[in-house]
């Protein structure tokens, strides 16, 4: 079975009871990053199949964090200000992106509503000279005597 990105998985069933293992009540796998969640489903069918794994702490924080050198620490710090930058930037030419095509359909909105208008008018001006055509053709049969050639 495969996931899409960003998927949660919101049971799994639980293959502890049938080992008799206790499990946390409050322990809800929706709070879990995928990768965790994938790997707590591993390791409770592992557990209901008698498989020993290596126990891990879901809940501890990232350890590489607190094992940076002040060195990695500045570079990190300055690529996430950069990071902010970029992203801030992005957010406004995207804004920007948007005004420009909102102008733009409101642009061909008037446009389109003027030509309606226009085939309107000329519409009604067609049927006004085809009416003024029919009523001369009718004056010209009454003075001649004779229908249209």
């Amino acid at each position: 079975m495969y996931l899409e990105p960003g998927t949660v998985i919101r049971s799994v069933g639980n293959p502890v009871q049938e080992a008799n293992m206790m499990m946390d009540p409050n322990f809800e796998i929706a709070d879990l990053p995928v990768k965790l969640e994938l790997r707590y489903v591993i390791e409770s069918k592992m557990a209901a199949h008698g498989v020993e794994c290596p126990k891990v702490d879901y809940r501890t924080k990232d350890l590489k964090n607190q094992q940076l050198t002040p060195e990695e620490e500045q570079r990190r710090k300055l690529r996430r200000e950069r990071n902010k930058v970029a992203a801030s930037k992005c957010r406004m030419k995207r804004k920007e992106h948007v005004n420009t095509l909102r102008k733009a359909s409101e642009e061909l909105e008037a446009a389109n509503s003027q030509l309606e208008s226009e085939i309107a008018y000329l519409t009604a001006e067609r049927e006004q000279l085809e009416m003024m055509l029919d009523a001369h053709v009718c004056n010209m049969e009454k003075v001649t005597g004779r229908g249209p050639a």
